[in-house]
C-alpha cells in the first residue's frame, strides 16, 4: 500500500508515436497537468558559423512553423529538447538532434518546400538534410545559418573580446 502523501512526478513525450498507447493509459489512470513550453527559462545559444543564435527565439519561431504546418501540439519542441553544454548548443548537436527531428519526424509528410525556412533564398532550392553536411560528415554551418535566418531567429549581440597584452594601449595611447 502506498501512502496518500506520495507523489510521483514524470514527464511524457507525446510526439513519440510508439508510446502513444502508454501515454493515453497514463492520462486515463492518473491526474496530469499540461505545462506550456517556456522559451525564456535560460539564455541558451545555438553556436553556428561563428555567431550565437537564441535557443528561445528558435523555439518560438520553429514551434509556430510546426503548428502552422501540422496543427499538432505534440510535434513542438520543448526547452530541454536538446541539451546545451555551458549554455551552448553546437552546430553539430543542433543538426544531429534538432534538425534531424524536424526533417524526419515533423515535416517529412508535408514536403520541405511547404515552409519558406527550408529554402535557400539565393538559389531558390530547398535546403535538404543532406545538404547540411560536407563529404567528411562535418556540418556546413553556412547552410544551417540560412535556416536560422530564414526563421528570423534572433542572434545575440556579439561580445567584445579583450585585446592581447601586446596590443593594449598605455595611458598615452601608445601600443
Amino acid at each position: 500500500k502506498l501512502p496518500a502523501n506520495l507523489y510521483i512526478w514524470a514527464t511524457m513525450n507525446t510526439s513519440d508515436q510508439s508510446l502513444f498507447p502508454i501515454d493515453s493509459a497514463f492520462k486515463r489512470r492518473w491526474d496530469w497537468k499540461y505545462m506550456p513550453i517556456d522559451t525564456t527559462k535560460e539564455q541558451w545559444a545555438i553556436k553556428v558559423n561563428g555567431k550565437d543564435y537564441s535557443w528561445g527565439s528558435f523555439l518560438e519561431k520553429v514551434n509556430n512553423e510546426i503548428w502552422e504546418t501540422t496543427s499538432s501540439e505534440d510535434k513542438k519542441l520543448g526547452f530541454y529538447f536538446c541539451k546545451a553544454c555551458d549554455k551552448t548548443i553546437t552546430a553539430e548537436r543542433f543538426v544531429s538532434k534538432v534538425l534531424f527531428y524536424i526533417y524526419n519526424d515533423v515535416f517529412k509528410d508535408y514536403g520541405l518546400d511547404s515552409r519558406e525556412f527550408f529554402k535557400d533564398k539565393e538559389t531558390g532550392k530547398v535546403i535538404t538534410f543532406q545538404s547540411l553536411f560536407n563529404m567528411d560528415g562535418s556540418v556546413k554551418e553556412p547552410q544551417v545559418e540560412k535556416i536560422l535566418t530564414n526563421l528570423g531567429v534572433e542572434a545575440f549581440a556579439s561580445t567584445i573580446t579583450p585585446k592581447d597584452d601586446a596590443e593594449e594601449e598605455d595611458e598615452d595611447g601608445n601600443q
